[in-house]
């Protein structure tokens, strides 16, 4: 299993001592812009010109003395994150020497929120593609306080459908809302829904609610509606994998919140159409805590071969779930596909799921599939 921390401690380091250099810098100019106006007036120099220099002299020391303090705090806080990072790097390679793949991965999703915050403290922003409060942000706080703390922000409409499925809000940000449906308390199995680019906005949400209730009721697991990521607000910007790649990490960052949470369920993440390229990107590029992945309608996924996505652990497995009436198949030819590799090619590895019917939004609903979904909740069926 893959140790994959999303920074370097190495460069952690070697940052906090140029910052801690810079800002050395900035308070010597600043030093010594008072001394240059003093100089100025020594000279005879008088009138409005001088009275403008010295005002501008004023402002330079001003304006350098706060650089100077801002990078200071900067500096303190790279040191801080490379001494957090160096405990993780020891960590991961001590768990490594007993492959504990799972203790891995969420080792992995501790150095993404250690980027996060850190990004945070210097940019006063989250550097990501939208403001948003994960769960892995909040390890000790219970689903009910959660949930209380989401409702007061987001919108009444949203309120509404999840009042209506009896869900409980896990995450929420400016522009969608992450929800659990099902048993909250100790379910055996937690799926994970990652929609597409036209089932992802907050205006779908009730649609999405209402297929967790229905897998819910499928296979008796705890069903999560996961809005994490900003899906392309146009279909023609799903040819761009740019929001997959920024919504991966918050992805993996999920799953790993799950395990600490759940670490006995079985976790399954189920992605559909342009989510199919997210979720196969975390998996590919940071680890995916998920014991069985399900790839639904895809335009293309992350990796040549199935081997490359990186999951709970060896026993993991990869499902490819196609209709053939699903227009998006033409996307695909040979190795290739649109937005990424053919997940249906026979060299990618994926286990193919046989005998599902219907378009391009009726996977949900298909027996063959959901047949497929039960009988995986039981490795030995």
């Amino acid at each position: 299993m893959t140790y994959k921390p999303a920074l370097s401690t190495s460069e952690l380091f070697a940052a906090a001592a140029a910052t801690k250099s810079a800002a050395a810098g900035a308070h010597e100019r600043a030093e010594h812009a008072p001394f240059s106006a003093t100089v100025i007036a020594d000279s005879g120099f008088r009138g409005p010109a001088f009275e403008a220099s010295a005002a501008r002299l004023a402002s330079y020391n001003t304006a350098l003395a706060a650089s100077a303090v801002r990078l200071e705090q900067a500096s303190v806080a790279l040191l801080a994150a490379a001494g957090l990072q160096q405990q993780l790097d020891e960590a991961a390679e001590f768990i490594g020497v007993f492959a504990h793949s799972r203790v891995v991965l969420w080792l992995n999703g501790m150095s993404m929120m250690l980027d996060l915050r850190l990004s945070r403290t210097l940019l006063g922003a989250a550097g990501k593609e939208q403001d948003y409060d994960p769960l892995f942000d909040h390890p000790d706080e219970s689903f009910e306080s959660l949930h209380a703390r989401h409702a007061q922000t987001v919108p009444a409409s949203t309120m509404a459908a999840v009042d209506d499925a009896g869900g409980v809000i896990l995450e929420a940000g400016p522009t969608a809302t992450t929800v659990l449906v099902g048993d909250a308390a100790d379910p055996s199995r937690v799926i994970t829904m990652v929609a597409g680019a036209t089932t992802g906005t907050p205006s779908k949400l009730p649609g999405e609610l209402e297929k967790a209730q229905m897998l819910s009721e499928k296979t008796g697991a705890a069903v999560v509606v996961w809005q994490g990521y900003a899906p392309p607000p146009l279909l023609t910007d799903a040819a761009s994998p740019h929001r997959a790649h920024a919504g991966a990490d918050d992805l993996a960052m999920f799953q790993a919140a799950l395990e600490e949470r759940f670490p006995n369920a079985q976790k399954t993440v189920i992605s559909h159409s342009y989510g199919t390229l997210l979720a196969t990107k975390a998996a590919h590029q940071h680890g995916l805590l998920a014991d069985d992945l399900w790839i639904l309608g895809s335009a293309g996924v992350s990796g040549e071969h199935v081997s490359e996505l990186t999951l709970a652990g060896p026993e993991a497995t990869v499902h490819v779930v196609d209709s053939p009436e699903d227009p998006i198949l033409m996307l695909r030819s040979g190795p290739t596909a649109a937005i990424g590799s053919s997940p249906s090619y026979i060299g990618w590895g994926g286990e193919r799921v046989l005998g599902v019917k219907g378009g391009h939004t009726d996977y949900f609903t298909d027996p063959a599939f959901l047949s497929a979904l039960q009988q995986r909740a039981d490795p030995t069926a």
